[in-house]
């Protein structure tokens, strides 16, 4: 009988190891791949409104994202939840990024701020959208759409310099962008 309990405690201790290595390697290969976060998921729907910024808009730094998602999670009217992504080229940059951000004590200004693959992400505190509407991110949404747009069209138009001489006489040059 004794031998029967130890054959059987053999079983469940080698189906034991064996699901715990296959949890091991699973979640190796979830950390390879960066995580549960993909260009999908910044897109609104039903439950958030997100606004995407390309890096002409941050500052040139070794620690510049090169896009920033503003995600912003409702219930009815209400803002929820706020949370910003700074996408990077790989989960390297993001993590030296991510120590830099620490290291600067940039926590204290977040409730939380945590990486996912190629993303930093900063939770904001509840006293950042506290009081923020659907309405109010939406009127942002459009802004930043209006912007977008007058940045455009000026790529497109040629420059035009006017200089004044000495004798009052005015110059007009024109410089044509090709």
């Amino acid at each position: 009988m004794a031998k029967t309990s130890n054959n059987k405690n053999l079983i469940i201790g080698i189906c034991a190891a064996v699901v715990a290595v296959i949890v091991i390697v699973v979640a190796i290969i979830l950390g390879i791949r960066g995580g549960g976060l993909n260009d999908s998921y910044f897109v609104s729907d039903g439950a958030k409104l997100v606004i995407s910024l390309d890096d002409s808009y941050s500052e040139e730094d070794e620690y510049s994202p090169r896009k920033i998602h503003e995600v912003y999670t409702y219930s009815g009217e209400n803002i929820t939840g706020q949370k910003t992504y700074y996408v990077y080229d790989n989960p390297e940059e993001a993590k030296a990024a991510l120590d830099y951000y620490i290291a600067n004590q940039m926590g204290e200004y977040y409730k939380d701020i945590s990486q996912d693959g190629k993303y930093v992400i900063f939770e904001a505190k509840e006293a950042n959208y506290e009081g923020m509407t659907v309405s109010d991110v939406k009127q942002q949404i459009e802004w930043l759409e209006i912007l977008n747009n007058m940045d455009t069209d000026d790529e497109d138009e040629d420059e035009t310099i006017i200089e004044e001489t000495n004798d009052g006489e005015e110059i007009v040059e024109e410089i044509i962008e090709e």
